[in-house]
């Protein structure tokens, strides 16, 4: 099974799966799965193979998925997942880097792939989106079942996948309302707050050095980004390290007043209490229950 670090997924510059030209993760690990609002250039897709993914928001709109659900996040576009994940549930990501897409698909400058609403599709596009569920659920096949030629199966199978969303559901910009009424440059902004705080989680962050990296003011900033992404920023920094410390426990690597440390948490109980809010459960129960 192929798989890469999962801080990977979170940085607008995706790294593909070597040696392959996309990036591939089969998520298979039950539990509360939790993605906070992120962005990349690449061009994301979300295939649900067995159970729900229960709630997807792409861009602030909320998607429920089910088994055969294919699922499309444009470049640049913000996207977060929170699910529970139980036995048997599966569900595969991939994302093509943008120069791949662009190089061999200039037009994607001006295009966005348009998949996620299946009750709007004609005719063919019903049968091109049954082909697609079947060449991804093939992808599946070959992750669990790995064999010398299951890279270049992969290789194969993720350019048809490709092929067909840009031959058959594919829109001008200028005729699709990308961002769902909100401004360029709004998103741009956007993407610049989130990339920021993404990188400097695992350091003591202030809403006035935020309000810098963008040029407003913190009053501003503060309204803007609760208005744009329905929490606070506050409460998002604290998601981050809740993510980024919950892979942390997993890994079981540290004890947990160095994963707070390291995940720019000031305390055990704030970490605790942001677990609380994001998984239903306190680092510390997490910690001791991976370690029985």
């Amino acid at each position: 099974m192929i798989k890469v670090a999962e801080s990977k997924y979170l940085h607008e510059i995706v790294t593909p799966t070597k040696p392959l030209s996309a990036w591939i993760y089969l998520h298979e690990q039950k539990g509360l799965t939790y993605i906070a609002p992120h962005w990349h250039q690449g061009i994301e897709l979300s295939f649900t193979i067995n159970g729900v993914i229960d709630d997807f928001v792409i861009n602030e709109h909320h998607y429920q998925t089910y088994a055969g659900t294919v699922l499309v996040v444009n470049s640049q576009v913000i996207h977060s997942i929170r699910s529970v994940l139980k036995t048997g549930d599966r569900a595969i990501s991939i994302i093509y880097p943008y120069y791949y897409v662009n190089r061999l698909y200039p037009e994607i400058e001006n295009e966005i792939i348009d998949v996620n609403q299946p009750e709007r599709f004609d005719n063919l596009q019903k049968e091109i989106y049954t082909e697609i569920q079947t060449t991804l659920f093939k992808i599946y096949k070959n992750l669990k079942n790995g064999t010398k030629f299951s890279n270049l199966k992969l290789e194969t199978l993720t350019a048809r996948t490709l092929q067909l969303l840009l031959e058959y559901f594919t829109k001008p910009k200028t005729e699709y309302d990308i961002v769902y009424g909100t401004k360029e440059f709004e998103v741009v902004r956007i993407q610049a707050i989130t990339k920021y705080i993404n990188d400097h989680y695992s350091y003591k962050i202030s809403l006035s050095e935020i309000a810098a990296q963008v040029n407003l003011s913190k009053e501003y900033l503060a309204k803007f980004f609760k208005n744009h992404m329905d929490l606070t920023i506050g409460a998002y920094i604290s998601n981050v390290r809740a993510q980024k410390a919950y892979y942390d426990l997993l890994g079981e690597k540290n004890n947990l007043t160095e994963i707070a440390a390291k995940n720019g948490f000031p305390s055990i109980r704030a970490m605790n209490k942001a677990f609380q809010a994001v998984y239903g459960k306190t680092a510390s129960e997490i910690y001791r229950s991976k370690r029985g």
